[in-house]
């Protein structure tokens, strides 16, 4: 089995740059900037000093706007904006 990683982190885009992109509010913006960079949501959470639960209520407004309906689709469709 071979698995192939990319060790270099993905950067991220720049939460205002999403926003007015998809309509979402400063909090989704946030959130999703970070999932955009391959972060878990539960990494993502950590990073926003808030719980997993929080973290996991601006997820379905988040996929509504962007028209994902995961989260890799979200990680694939945000990082054509960086």
């Amino acid at each position: 089995m071979l698995i192939l990683s990319n060790l270099i982190p993905r950067p991220a885009p720049d939460p205002a740059l999403i926003g007015q992109a998809f309509d979402l509010t400063p909090a989704e913006s946030r959130l999703a900037a970070l999932l955009a960079t391959g972060a878990s949501l539960a990494n993502a959470a950590e990073h926003l000093r808030i719980s997993r639960e929080t973290a996991r209520n601006p997820l379905k407004p988040i996929f509504s706007k962007t028209g994902a309906h995961r989260q890799s689709e979200l990680v694939t469709l945000l990082s054509q904006l960086a």
